[in-house]
């Protein structure tokens, strides 16, 4: 017979019960928990491989189990924030698995709940990227990994927007969204710095480098690390934390910041510092935020003035100073330029999804691109001209949406990162689609009925108990 815990351990008012209603406590849970879970996933591929199914299976269980939609939406911003991390790891995962599952998850969820009605524009954006998939199709290369490749961050950034434009989110949500893709974005901080404190004379060339970023590639790290360093930002300045969490949050911006840097990536700081400068415009308009904002940004000017770059410079001897003064594209402004020749040689359809790196001449023969809004004119043509004044015209429709200075800084803050990263590095990552459909959302004020955070944080537990109960 099992044994039953006794019936005190399972009051209201039992001290483990109020510790789960805890916001603070299941915060630091959550976040701290990545830290050994990415090293161990780090060490063993199939725990990587079934953790990425684990977090699949905790999505479909939102989409078949839930009317709260939003709850799949944090499954997803979970997903694209650990996509680096199972790429790190090895997982035996398709490469392409956050954005088709994320876009699956979505799409289900919308079937589930019968919303199927959504902005045009997105469609049409989509379907004119399909013409020139044609000329791929008779290539003699790997069709579906170059179709797959490309193709699939837009096919998410459609399913978002047709997804988050039946979604309304309060602040509260917001902080879910950004809380649950902070959590990989810490493990792969955990894994790099790891491999700085056990790797004996690093070698420090002016690169980008590989040991400072976990073995693994530093543009993709470096990219979710400032991502995660730029929502620790806004939940910084949140006016609805606590000191104590913001402290936290202060310490977590500062650490994947500096990881971030420290990969000798430069995109990663590149792109989160691209989107808080026009988000601080609107931040500056109120007078709260006004002064939070000029006081972080006084602390972290200290601090990195006279803790962080000094430590920097003289582990590196130099050579992190010598990086980041160093304004070259690193031969993306090569690729675009070999690009837009295979456009004017191709003016109408284009080339074909894939095919640039193919067809390009000179060095830069072979290498994928780096620019999505290239490529776009390169392998789509005219379509793809159109489908960018498509995605043009739907971030400033979303950005007009916003009513107050808080949504105006989040929505551009969201928009310029997406676009500065796609400037370098194309849709290689599913964070770009993510981040401009979540523009799509409509903000709405606190609402008295919003999750709790033992709701969505006890999740796992929930799913296995009733997984339990039926065996």
């Amino acid at each position: 017979m099992i044994n039953r815990l006794p019936a005190a351990t399972l009051r209201a008012d039992a001290p483990g019960r109020r510790l789960l209603h805890n916001p603070t406590f299941l915060l630091l849970l959550f976040l701290l928990v990545h830290v050994p879970l990415a090293l161990l996933l780090r060490r063993a591929p199939t725990l990587a491989t079934l953790h990425a199914v684990a977090v699949v299976g905790v999505g479909l269980h939102y989409t078949f189990n839930t009317r709260q939609l939003v709850r799949v939406a944090y499954v997803v911003a979970y997903l694209a924030g650990a996509e680096v991390l199972w790429r790190m790891a090895e997982a035996q995962v398709p490469w392409e698995f956050a954005k088709y599952a994320g876009a699956g998850l979505l799409f289900l969820a919308l079937l589930r709940s019968n919303r199927l009605r959504g902005p045009l524009f997105p469609l049409l954006y989509l379907l004119l990227l399909l013409p020139s998939v044609f000329f791929t199709l008779f290539d003699t290369g790997d069709v579906r990994s170059q179709i797959s490749f490309n193709l699939s961050g837009p096919l998410l950034l459609v399913v978002g927007a047709w997804f988050f434009s039946n979604v309304r989110l309060n602040p509260t949500q917001w902080r879910y969204l950004f809380l649950v893709l902070l959590g990989p974005a810490v493990g792969i901080a955990s894994i790099a710095l790891y491999g700085v404190l056990t790797t004996a004379n690093i070698q420090f060339n002016g690169e980008s480098n590989f040991v400072t970023s976990g073995g693994y590639g530093p543009n993709q790290v470096s990219a979710i690390l400032g991502i995660g360093a730029l929502f620790a930002l806004f939940l910084l300045l949140d006016k609805a934390f606590s000191l104590r969490l913001r402290l936290i949050m202060f310490g977590i911006m500062v650490w994947l910041g500096s990881q971030s840097a420290f990969t000798f990536s430069r995109g990663g700081l590149y792109d989160a510092g691209g989107a808080v400068l026009p988000a601080a415009f609107f931040l500056l308009r109120e007078r709260r935020s006004r002064i939070q904002l000029l006081l972080v940004a006084s602390v972290v000017f200290v601090l990195a003035n006279y803790v962080v770059l000094p430590a920097f410079e003289s582990f590196t001897g130099g050579a992190f100073a010598t990086r980041f003064s160093d304004t070259s594209l690193a031969g993306r402004d090569d690729i675009a330029r070999a690009d837009l020749d295979l456009w004017a040689a191709n003016p109408i359809f284009g080339v074909g999804p894939g095919r640039s790196d193919l067809l390009r001449t000179g060095n830069r023969l072979g290498a994928a691109a780096h620019t999505e809004y290239s490529r776009l004119l390169a392998e789509h043509g005219l379509f793809g001209l159109t489908a960018l004044v498509l995605l043009l015209v739907m971030v400033v429709r979303n950005f007009r949406r916003a009513r107050t200075p808080w949504e105006q800084a989040l929505t551009v803050a969201l928009i310029a990162w997406s676009a500065i990263y796609m400037a370098g590095a194309a849709m290689r990552l599913a964070a770009p689609a993510l981040l401009l459909s979540l523009t799509f959302a409509s903000c709405f004020a606190e609402q008295p009925d919003a999750d709790s955070p033992a709701e969505v944080w006890t999740a796992p537990q929930r799913i296995g108990a009733q997984l339990g109960e039926r065996l």
